[in-house]
């Protein structure tokens, strides 16, 4: 009987102890948090965060923060923070040169890096900052560790995401919480050399388009458990539409159901003890019967 009671005590505990984290769903929410709550795309990453998924989403007024504060983006980032999501701000770098795409400025200087990052603080209290257009070779780390080093003094504890896209330079991993080392489609994620050349995979995210089919972001998703990513988005957006983050995927509900699926170790062991239980219960009750 002292043998089951703490059978019995060390099942509960693994029941109540939490299930190895989820991997953090990181979303560009490039699309507007209109005041029609039935076309606020928003909500459905409250949504999201009320189901207890790690969810980050990157907000993006205006290829930046915009002019001014925006009394929509407003009241849905602080509903969503409310939540328990986390908000950066999104902020382009121009890869730390002069290689902005042509609708910017064809050149990005450290001062106007920090000073956009200030704007998000300032209007939306942010979680952090994305840096978008993020370089990967070893001379423009100066541009980075200088922006890095700004945000850490200015904004302790925030969020840094980087998206250089690729893997970059080793140099790079320090400068920032997560980096979004993959972005690209669905062909290039599961037979392409990304998953294969991982390393300090926890810090690692990727950004996957072109995944067309709720069964394909399953098995996107799987392979980034498998391999231990610590961020992912997945989305039925291609790049022939010209911007593949407009919209949250026809599958959001089950892309976040599916980030929210805990390791099987704990639920194992919970199953395993729960049937030593039932067998020692059985042997208890066949000793009665023949010794009656």
């Amino acid at each position: 009987m002292k043998r089951l009671k703490t059978l019995l005590t060390a099942l509960a505990l693994a029941a109540t102890a939490p299930f190895a984290s989820a991997v953090e769903i990181v979303v560009p929410a490039y699309f507007y948090p209109s005041w029609m709550p039935s076309q606020n795309e928003w909500h459905q990453l409250t949504w999201a965060a009320q189901q207890g998924a790690r969810v980050t989403a990157i907000m993006n007024p205006g290829n930046g923060p915009g002019t001014a504060s925006n009394s929509d983006y407003v009241a849905s980032v602080n509903e969503f923070r409310a939540a328990g999501g986390k908000v950066v701000g999104y902020v382009y770098t121009c890869y730390g040169v002069n290689h902005c795409t042509p609708e910017v400025p064809p050149t990005r200087s450290t001062a106007e890096v920090l000073a956009d990052a200030q704007k998000y603080a300032s209007w939306y209290s942010v979680d952090g900052v994305f840096l978008d257009e993020m370089a990967t070779q070893p001379s423009a780390l100066p541009f980075y560790q200088t922006v890095s080093n700004g945000l850490k003094a200015a904004h302790p504890g925030w969020q840094i995401v980087g998206n250089p896209g690729v893997t970059p330079a080793a140099g790079y991993t320090a400068l920032a919480n997560t980096l979004m080392s993959f972005e690209g489609s669905y062909a290039d994620f599961v037979n392409g050399p990304f998953l294969s050349g991982l390393t300090n995979a926890a810090s690692t995210g990727a950004i996957v388009h072109t995944v067309a089919t709720a069964a394909q972001m399953q098995e996107v998703m799987g392979l980034a458990k498998q391999h231990g990513l610590g961020a992912i988005y997945i989305t039925d957006g291609t790049m022939a539409s010209g911007n593949p983050y407009l919209h949250l995927p026809g599958y959001w509900g089950a892309e976040v159901a599916a980030a929210a699926v805990p390791e099987p170790a704990s639920a194992v062991l919970l199953l395993a003890g729960l049937s030593l239980v039932g067998v020692a219960r059985r042997r208890r009750t066949v000793l009665r019967e023949t010794s009656c």
